[in-house]
């Protein structure tokens, strides 16, 4: 038809027969001494030969429904002999079209490309043969794209023929046989056969950001003679491992974490993504065996104006897929989009669920965006996790305006503790300056959560979290219980504890700004004197019979004293 078609409009045209890896091919097949089964053209325009191939150009065979598919591509009208020869073989060599035509055995060994592979432009780095050999259970491969591209690929057990059935288009996929990584110009994809045996591999791509599916764009066999002994590997429903090659719109400017695997070291594992402007991010890991409770405590995510910090645990060995999902930090109408996928591999030390996260851990950790948005500066701990080797920790900042603050004390099973963990939290406020003490009263992970009132008389809004590590045996001692009276400007000098001996003589220091009187009251009332510093101190003896001492003040003219902290007095056991 098409010669026919060519010398009514008076365009020289030759049929070509030949091999072609069309319906029936088998990859990797010998041709060998099989006769030709295909017939395309050559037409001759302005002096020089060109190949087309109206059968392909004109639509597919779908061998599933046992139907032929209109779809034009013109791709296979006047194509470069270059690309035409990965899928068309002539009986006559110099309708090869080539400088240097190739022989029988090189087309069998070709990649086989779709029409879309030379249409989007892609370029096949490796293998340079269609059948690959393992190496310690492992193939590559590699291909290389000019324009943003995302890829996929599906390995199934070996099918006879190329055309066999499956879809040339295909969705997101899921695909834990493999590692896919994209970067700014190339395509890996190391494929990992769970078995021995033979694989046929599919390789998809499309336009980024492209609604349409992605796809089929070349075809290899891979033959595993011996699989590597491996854990179960995470599936990745985002495609690809690493940065996604849209992550620069998203914000993220870069990673410390490339594509490859990163090995786990004691357990722990820190992601430091930087930002080119203010984002909100979740982080999501998983891992085969372990449940999703546990995944929430494996994870604390510091958000920071030029960086997101994510802090991951790992308490089983294997490969985890850790996930961060990004939007605009003032967005809040926006979706959360896939930025990064990363595969972790911990086959070390893990960590023991006594050293997990605390439950009901923020999405904030650690000062960052929403601590500078609410003018809460200059921390001295910049970190999300603070560890203590004593038991006792200070993190101090300062509250530019003046917020109304609040502080909580957590820790999964707080039943250990003789007093509520409240006691074991103080906070001292003077001028902008303030300071947030902790005794922690057990070794183990704690939860130091900051909280703020940013409208008057709104609710308080959660600023920030800190997860401090006690490594101390010995128990922290509370502090007093503060009553509100207890107000910016006063500061405890001495005792810092809220358990005194009894029987004995304590002396206190304290500033109480606009006190007339500050006097500590027990079965009687000892009143304190006030020095040249503005510190009102004096010792006080603890009776043996009292449970409690009480700092009070009286202010302005008023003689009614005011409870402003009381302080516990260790009971004797009582005689068995």
């Amino acid at each position: 038809m098409s010669v026919c078609v060519c010398r009514e409009v008076g365009i020289e045209c030759q049929e070509v027969p030949g091999h072609s890896k069309g319906i029936g091919y088998r990859q990797g097949q010998s041709l060998k001494n099989v006769k030709s089964d295909h017939l395309w053209n050559a037409v001759l325009l302005g002096g020089q030969w060109f190949l087309l191939d109206a059968c392909w150009g004109a639509g597919r065979v779908d061998m599933e429904h046992e139907s032929f598919v209109k779809r034009f591509d013109d791709f296979y009208f006047l194509t470069d002999p270059e690309e035409f020869i990965d899928s068309h073989f002539p009986d006559e060599e110099k309708w090869q079209l080539l400088d240097a035509p190739i022989g029988l055995e090189d087309f069998e060994r070709r990649v086989f490309k779709t029409s879309v592979f030379f249409t989007m432009g892609l370029r096949l780095i490796q293998p340079h043969h269609c059948h690959i050999l393992t190496d310690n259970g492992e193939a590559t491969v590699s291909i290389g794209f000019t324009r943003p591209t995302t890829f996929t690929y599906e390995m199934t057990q070996h099918q006879d023929l190329l055309h066999s059935g499956s879809s040339e288009q295909r969705e997101s996929g899921n695909c834990s046989s493999g590692l896919l990584t994209v970067s700014h110009r190339s395509m890996k994809l190391q494929l990992l056969p769970p078995a021995s045996g033979t694989y046929d591999v599919k390789v998809f791509a499309g336009p980024e950001g492209a609604a349409t599916p992605l796809f089929w764009v070349c075809s290899f066999t891979v033959e595993c003679p011996t699989p590597r002994a491996m854990e179960d590997i995470p599936e990745n429903p985002f495609l690809s491992w690493g940065l996604q090659p849209f992550a620069a719109s998203l914000g993220i400017a870069g990673s410390s974490q490339g594509s490859e695997v990163a090995e786990v070291d004691q357990g722990a594992f820190n992601l430091v993504l930087k930002t080119s402007r203010p984002l909100l991010a979740l982080c999501e890991l998983v891992q085969p065996e372990m449940e999703a409770a546990v995944a929430k405590r494996c994870v604390a995510t510091q958000i920071q104006p030029d960086a997101l910090t994510c802090h991951v645990l790992c308490p089983l060995r294997g490969f985890y897929r850790l996930s961060v999902f990004v939007r605009d930090y003032e967005k809040a109408d926006a979706k959360f989009q896939n930025a990064a996928n990363f595969l972790l591999h911990c086959k070390g030390k893990v960590v023991g669920p006594d050293e997990l996260f605390p439950p009901n851990l923020g999405s904030v950790c650690g000062p960052g965006t929403r601590t500078s948005e609410a003018g809460l500066s200059k921390f001295s701990h910049t970190a999300a996790v603070l560890s203590t080797q004593q038991g006792k920790c200070n993190i101090t900042f300062h509250n530019q305006r003046d917020l109304e603050l609040h502080s909580v004390l957590s820790r999964q099973d707080d039943g250990m503790a003789a007093m509520p963990l409240s006691r074991h939290l103080f906070c001292t406020y003077t001028d902008s300056k303030v300071t947030v003490s902790a005794s922690l009263p057990h070794a183990g992970v704690y939860r130091l959560g900051l909280y703020a009132r940013t409208a008057p008389g709104g609710d308080f809004n959660p600023m920030c979290d800190f997860v401090l590590r006690n490594s101390c045996e010995r128990p922290g001692p509370p502090f007093p219980c503060v009553y509100s009276a207890w107000r910016k400007g006063c500061v405890l000098f001495e005792p810092r504890v809220g358990l005194l001996e009894p029987l004995a003589w304590v002396r206190f220091r304290v500033r109480v700004p606009g006190a007339h009187r500050v006097s500590m009251v027990g079965e009687t009332r000892t009143d304190l004197k006030l020095n040249k510093s503005r510190v009102w101190e004096g010792e006080v003896f603890s009776a043996g019979g009292l449970q409690q001492l009480k700092l009070a003040a009286s202010f302005e003219e008023s003689s009614d004293l005011t409870v402003l902290m009381a302080f516990d007095i260790k009971q004797p056991e009582a005689d068995l």
